[in-house]
């Protein structure tokens, strides 16, 4: 038997409310699905601050630990510098925010001949294409030394970098860069040397653009089952740089890229391979040939070996190539008379005997 009532209408509010809620529901399903934002890091919130005045970023688009997308770092650098950089596809690679920053300050020519440089006898080392303006990019202060806590954030040249990094080297870039230091790469030079020298010195120029990790002493992360301690990205603080350079390859221990065998260092941290020098092994500044381990206490020659608190590779000609925390990484710095390492040489140590 059907019913002759009629059919009462639909409330516009019974619509409303279920429109409401399939809004709901699709917006909470797409905010589930999309990244979180996350709290900028203190030691970033200056650069983001200045990016987010200048109109280069929006705050509510920003994550500070995603990779920064080469459209996001050309909008930036038009709104710090007026342009410097095209690429709009992918993401923006460390090594190319150092090379658009240091073309915006026109530190270019100074990147260009650190990359060609040569010894006195036309020896070229054959650097990475990257290795002048990444060495500029660092000695003007671009690299923040993330702290331990956040390593696994840490960038190499060739990987993206985040959009807080990246954030942080324009800031820098624009409102402090270290001008000083960065010039004072004009007067870099190559000493003459032998063969198996020539080897270590390739070999540890080829590692700028590496960053600093506390504790580290790979390039990339640790291979599987590696006993010494884990590391969540690669990097090298100043006696794990010295280890991957010079260190004798065993079945533990073999850095890729490296083609010669090296010599033995039983011990890891700066302190520990400053007590292990014998006294009548110590050497002076003028003593000490490309391939010797450069030890730095505060209070330089009048220190201890547990005072002991950086390390570096000699490189000859008054210059040191070492990973710190002050350039996040990989660099260069001269220790010559007047600079500021040379007032706290304690000694040197010679590894290479053959």
């Amino acid at each position: 038997m059907s019913s002759n009532r009629p059919k009462r209408p639909v409330s516009i509010f019974t619509v409303t409310a279920v429109t409401v809620a399939l809004l709901a529901s699709v917006n909470s399903a797409a905010y589930a699905s999309s990244p979180r934002p996350v709290p900028v890091p203190e030691w970033a919130r200056p650069a983001v601050a200045f990016l987010v005045d200048i109109d280069a970023v929006e705050r509510a688009d920003f994550f500070p630990n995603q990779p920064m997308t080469r459209a996001a770092f050309k909008r930036s650098m038009n709104a710090a510098f007026g342009g410097g950089y095209s690429r709009t596809k992918g993401k923006v690679t460390a090594a190319e925010v150092s090379s658009a920053l240091v073309r915006a300050l026109g530190l270019r020519p100074l990147s260009d001949r650190l990359a060609t440089v040569k010894s006195p006898d036309g020896w070229d080392p054959e650097v990475k294409a990257n290795f002048g303006t990444e060495v500029v990019a660092r000695e003007l202060g671009l690299r923040h030394d993330r702290p331990t806590t956040e390593e696994a954030k840490e960038s190499s040249a060739d990987d993206p970098m985040t959009q807080a990094d990246a954030a942080f080297a324009i800031w820098k870039a624009k409102t402090d860069p270290d001008t000083w230091a960065a010039a004072a790469l004009e007067g870099f030079a190559l000493g003459t040397y032998d063969g198996k020298r020539r080897e270590v010195v390739k070999f540890a120029l080829s590692l700028v653009g590496t960053p600093y990790v506390w504790g580290g002493e790979w390039t990339d992360r640790t291979p599987e089952g590696y006993p010494y301690g884990a590391q969540p990205a690669g990097g090298v603080d100043c006696s794990g740089f010295l280890w991957n350079v010079l260190q004798e390859k065993s079945a533990g221990y073999s850095p890729p890229g490296r083609g010669y065998a090296g010599w033995t260092i039983p011990e890891r941290s700066s302190s520990a391979m400053a007590a292990a020098t014998p006294r009548n092994k110590r050497l002076q500044l003028a003593e000490m040939k490309a391939g010797d381990i450069v030890l730095f206490a505060p209070d330089g020659r009048d220190g201890k070996a547990s005072e002991v608190y950086h390390a570096a590779l000699y490189l000859g000609e008054g210059w040191i190539i070492h990973s710190s925390g002050s350039r996040a990484g990989v660099s260069l710095a001269s220790i010559a008379k007047g600079s500021w390492w040379h007032d706290r040489i304690l000694w040197g140590r010679r590894v290479i005997t053959n």
